[in-house]
């Protein structure tokens, strides 16, 4: 998927197993830049050996953006099943999330929703929420929700921008940090994304 805007081009591309390197690094840039955005830290993940990332690539679609031969933002997306948990991204535990196939939720999650600060307001996100969400209809899945928390007001009004809507359901980014908290959006995903 190709998109571009008047100032920046960039190019949405599925990571692929030989990828890990520059995923790693991306996933902790976005966790560097926005710490408060995350259920998982930097510090949590800095340590994560080679596997790790392998394993986060064959688990779940990770898309990037690349602006020429830089990455300049990331996405990734799976498959909610019933009574599994809010938080399938990799909290710094090692666990990866869940695998794919929407079964009978029909949702899929978007994480890791991270653009470059430099890249932002040129489309990228909007090219990423695509591209998950894209997956996300190829696997059957009828919506996309995400979870963002309460200070990420720019995060906030895109996902409104693009058709998200609240659940009203909040909970707490981390569960050691009780002032910090996030709130479920949902999108219909027989809405045109791209």
């Amino acid at each position: 998927m190709a998109a571009g805007g008047a100032e920046v081009r960039y190019e949405i591309r599925r990571a692929g197993p030989d990828d890990w390197a520059v995923l790693r690094r991306v996933r902790l840039a976005a966790l560097a830049e926005a710490p408060y955005a995350f259920g998982s830290t930097l510090a949590g993940e800095t340590s994560m050996p080679e596997q790790h990332w392998r394993d986060r690539i064959a688990a779940w679609p990770q898309f990037m953006a690349w602006s020429g031969d830089e990455p300049a933002g990331l996405a990734a997306g799976f498959a909610e099943h019933p009574g599994g948990s809010a938080h399938s991204d990799s909290d710094g535990d090692g666990s990866i999330g869940t695998e794919l196939g929407a079964g009978a939720s029909g949702s899929w999650h978007l994480v890791s929703m991270w653009v470059r600060p430099q890249a932002r307001g040129n489309g990228i996100a909007d090219g990423l929420v695509a591209a998950v969400g894209a997956c996300a209809r190829d696997d059957g899945a009828s919506r996309l929700t995400l979870w963002v928390t309460d200070v990420n007001g720019r995060a906030l009004a895109f996902y409104h921008r693009m058709g998200f809507r609240s659940t009203g359901r909040r909970q707490l980014v981390r569960p050691d940090e009780a002032d910090h908290w996030e709130e479920e959006q949902v999108l219909d995903l027989s809405q045109n994304l791209s």
